[in-house]
């Protein structure tokens, strides 16, 4: 989960150490969990709880999805009783290893490693402090500080990865790159406070208007992101004119100065043309600035 930074009015200070444990002990929401040392979203956790069943594997409806051909489709899961935590690999090709060693059903100890394909998992059970910390790490490396939503690292990352999916499975994708309209005019007119304002509320407004597995970034500067999969058609097209018109309709108001505000949108629908992320990225910036060079405020989508 994501927040937004203060805003410039707001009075920071440095937090103590006893509060900042303080607080990294209030974030703690389970008795164990598991931080991903290596693999894709380092830093991250899980947590275990005896409600559910974890689950680990390549598929997409898995827990833990591990998008490596290394890794079975449905690998080990890990469910929590009275004894603690306990891990069965699920007769998976290229198997599970604990520290090391090849398991087949294990009751996990704090600090043990778990590997499944090239992905390390460590078990934390009681060490709140450092399952809390972790996720500060994996937040400040993967979301933007100032908007909220995934940064360019991010982007460039799940991209590869969605454009690979759709050679093989021809998987429906699509790409939104999108850059507010003026931004150095509201710059110059009213204040670098006042641009953050924008760049922060037009990155809210379209992310509450994605879907939960869309994924919207901040791609540089006054420059966003948005990949759509799971889709039919029209859908992006029509979700392109949706967050176009969201921002124009959107009522900005700072410091007793209303901006108007406007985004353009160059929009690309994968298909076998495409072989890399690379060409796809670049398909969008032409559109993109195509839709500036038509007169901004407006979508322009590949043929």
């Amino acid at each position: 989960m994501t927040s937004v930074p203060p805003s410039d009015s707001t009075v920071v200070r440095e937090p103590t150490v006893v509060t900042t444990l303080r607080a990294l002990e209030d974030m703690v929401r389970g008795p164990a969990c598991l931080v991903v040392l290596q693999g894709d979203n380092i830093g991250h956790t899980y947590d275990l709880d005896a409600n559910k069943v974890l689950t680990i594997g390549r598929g997409r409806d898995n827990h833990i999805c591990v998008n490596h051909r290394s890794v079975s489709r449905n690998h080990a899961e890990i469910h929590v009783d009275d004894r603690g935590a306990q891990l069965r690999d699920l007769r998976s090709t290229n198997g599970t290893f604990v520290n090391e060693s090849q398991v087949g059903n294990a009751y996990l100890r704090d600090g043990d490693r778990i590997k499944v394909g090239r992905t390390i998992l460590k078990f934390l059970n009681g060490s709140a402090v450092e399952a809390a910390y972790h996720e500060r790490v994996y937040t400040m490396t993967r979301y933007d500080a100032l908007t909220g939503v995934y940064n360019r690292r991010s982007f460039d990352e799940k991209i590869e990865d969605e454009v690979g999916r759709a050679h093989r499975y021809e998987r429906p994708l699509a790409l939104l790159l999108f850059d507010i309209d003026h931004f150095k005019r509201c710059n110059d007119t009213y204040g670098h406070r006042t641009g953050d304002y924008v760049l922060r509320e037009v990155a809210q407004l379209v992310q509450g208007r994605a879907r939960k597995h869309d994924f919207v970034a901040r791609y540089g500067g006054e420059e966003f992101a948005v990949m759509l999969h799971e889709f039919e058609e029209p859908g992006p097209p029509l979700f392109a004119e949706e967050i176009r018109a969201l921002v124009e309709g959107h009522k900005f108001e700072f410091e007793g100065h209303e901006i108007s505000i406007t985004i353009s949108i160059g929009l690309v629908v994968w298909s076998a043309a495409y072989e890399n992320s690379g060409q796809m990225i670049e398909a969008a910036d032409r559109c993109l600035y195509g839709a500036k060079a038509g007169g901004r405020n407006r979508v322009v989508a590949a043929d």
